[in-house]
């Protein structure tokens, strides 16, 4: 966690060469070692490629503000 209102996640999404991503296979991960199971199991699957990035994620609410 780098502050207050921020975190970070890893996301992950397995993808197809031709088509692209498939949002159906977006998840976010607090633990890297979930992710990386996460990113074992898709590459077991029918995807062609799986990607796996650090994302920051801002907790602000409108009601804070």
């Amino acid at each position: 966690m780098k502050n207050g209102n921020e975190m970070q996640v890893y996301a992950v999404m397995g993808g197809f060469n031709y088509e692209g991503f498939d949002g159906d296979s977006l998840h976010l991960f607090d633990c890297k070692s979930a992710a990386d199971a996460y990113v074992e199991q898709l590459k077991e699957e029918f995807y062609d490629y799986v990607e796996c990035k650090v994302m920051d994620v801002y907790m602000q609410s409108a009601i804070a503000a």
